[in-house]
């Protein structure tokens, strides 16, 4: 089975495992696991498959993934068993109405012709099935994304969605460090598909409009039961950005200390320059260096 490469444009959980990254994409993923059970799913962009495969586990009746790339393709079909297709979200080889749970996370703005995407996505949804989307919020999401096509803020998504379906219920997935106090098994814990009985509460609070990525379950009603779904990631990215921003504030008061000692040089030299040219020395010898500067002129 041929392995896919780290481009960064797809999600490889053996790549990322244990990351924030992997946390975010995974907690998408147990979101839509929780509506799946009994329903023909459709997975947009499903990248390396792991998704899907979860779907499925969870009680699918059905699951088909589709992603643009042959290969990806080829890899979802030989390690995950899933129904895979090569197809383009602008243009889906399927009837309309065929599908109970549509899911497309991080797609949207990868795509050219956006609009038409949605499009695509609410002719596939059958009546009384949704959609569950996801993108990120455009004035929060900070990183450059070279396959990024065109990002959204939160209100120009919302107004896309609600003008293809008659409901739309927005869900909120933001970052946040955790302290938790576990017991020895649940501390060497890693595995993204077991959940941990948690007493869990927030200490930090984000107003809507200020979540790192907007989610929206769409459809004729969304009276769905989803409850908050999270996934923890180590604390080793966090450490490693504070070790770099305390490199980078060192790094900044040196150069300030450099540029300080410099100017203070320049003055030095100017006050010296100053002095030079009030001395009797420097008025009697000006006449001597009179013809220097007319020789340089002439050149």
């Amino acid at each position: 089975m041929g392995e896919l490469e780290p481009t960064g444009e797809r999600l490889l959980p053996e790549h990322w495992e244990g990351q924030l990254v992997h946390a975010e994409h995974l907690a998408r993923y147990r979101l839509a696991a929780r509506i799946a059970p009994g329903r023909r799913v459709l997975d947009v962009a499903c990248g390396e498959g792991y998704g899907s495969a979860l779907m499925a586990a969870a009680g699918a009746e059905a699951v088909t993934a589709v992603d643009v790339d042959q290969a990806t393709v080829d890899h979802v079909r030989e390690r995950h068993g899933v129904d895979a297709k090569v197809a383009d979200i602008r243009s889906l080889p399927f009837d309309d109405d065929a599908f109970g749970l549509v899911v497309s996370f991080e797609t949207i703005e990868h795509v050219e012709e956006p609009e038409r995407a949605l499009d695509e996505l609410a002719r596939v949804r059958a009546p009384g099935g949704h959609l569950l989307i996801s993108t990120p919020n455009a004035s929060e999401y900070l990183v450059e994304n070279e396959y990024h096509v065109r990002e959204f803020g939160h209100d120009e998504f919302v107004g896309l969605l609600r003008e293809r379906f008659g409901a739309v219920r927005l869900l909120y997935q933001h970052n946040w460090l955790t302290s938790a106090v576990l017991d020895e098994d649940a501390l060497r814990q890693a595995d993204g598909d077991r959940a941990l009985e948690l007493d869990l509460t927030k200490v930090a609070g984000v107003e809507p409009r200020g979540e790192l990525y907007l989610l929206a379950l769409c459809g004729d009603d969304t009276d769905v039961e989803l409850p908050p779904t999270g996934v923890m990631a180590g604390t080793d990215e966090a450490h490693l950005l504070a070790h770099r921003l305390d490199d980078a504030l060192r790094t900044q008061q040196r150069l300030n200390q450099e540029a300080q000692d410099a100017h203070a040089r320049f003055e030095e030299i100017r006050e010296t320059a100053r002095w030079m040219r009030s001395t009797w020395s420097w008025r009697l010898t000006k006449p001597l260096r009179l013809p220097g500067r007319l020789r340089r002129r002439d050149r």
